[in-house]
């Protein structure tokens, strides 16, 4: 647990030390507030429904630019060598660099509550379907970075890393429209139950689905996973 908190520690320092995190925070709380003041003003109704759905697409866009630095930062800077020579075993290095990114995906969570202010003060919202909104929120950011996570580890160029990352993430958006496609009912369901914006969207409408949960989680486990087990073969 040390060791984790040590690499925790460490990513967080690199984090505010360069502007990635505040021109990420910055960037994406400022397109979620474009997004809902438009949706307010556009549909005169006080729910968080729509910019539940825009801030979801602006995450796939945003979370690659945390996640590239994580193991293709230190791969170019030279520093991967020393690190894998430290008493530390691959999955806390993962972990540890998991839970910085994570820090990174709460506070960007914590800035969009700013838009509740006025939903309370002028409308009478649903406070548990916004509850699985923010929770579908999380675990889709999750998933995203330990996607993210693992493909910087693939690679030495940040910039190739996020760019596979966003490919990727906006794969597994959209790739439940292609259901419509296939013949086979097999691939039909299997084409639904890939898709991040049908688990993320029940989440919108307030449902709190233990499938959706478990598919995030999942995603999440796997990806940590195969990131574990790439770094200790390249050992």
């Amino acid at each position: 647990m040390n060791n984790t908190l040590a690499v925790y520690q460490k990513e967080l320092w690199q984090y505010f030390r360069s502007p990635i995190a505040y021109f990420v925070v910055a960037v994406f709380l400022l397109g979620t507030g474009y997004f809902f003041t438009y949706n307010i003003f556009s549909t005169g109704i006080a729910t968080m429904n729509e910019t539940f759905q825009s801030m979801g697409i602006l995450l796939l866009l945003v979370l690659p630019v945390v996640s590239m630095r994580l193991f293709a930062a230190e791969y170019s800077a030279g520093t991967m060598e020393l690190l894998q020579t430290l008493p530390l075993s691959p999955w806390q290095v993962v972990a540890g660099k998991y839970l910085g990114a994570l820090t990174i995906l709460v506070m960007m969570t914590v800035g969009t509550w700013i838009d509740l202010v006025p939903l309370y003060v002028f409308g009478d919202p649903e406070t548990t379907t916004i509850c699985a909104g923010y929770i579908g929120f999380l675990l889709l950011g999750m998933a995203c970075l330990a996607i993210g996570q693992f493909l910087s580890a693939l690679t030495e160029n940040q910039i190739i890393a996020a760019l596979f990352t966003v490919s990727i993430l906006l794969g597994f958006w959209f790739v439940g429209h292609l259901e419509s496609f296939q013949s086979a009912p097999g691939l039909r369901q299997l084409f639904v139950y890939l898709s991040f914006s049908r688990h993320f969207g029940e989440f919108v409408l307030g449902l709190v689905r233990t499938e959706a949960v478990a598919f995030f989680l999942l995603v999440s486990a796997i990806a940590l996973t195969l990131n574990t087990s790439y770094l200790q073969w390249r050992r």
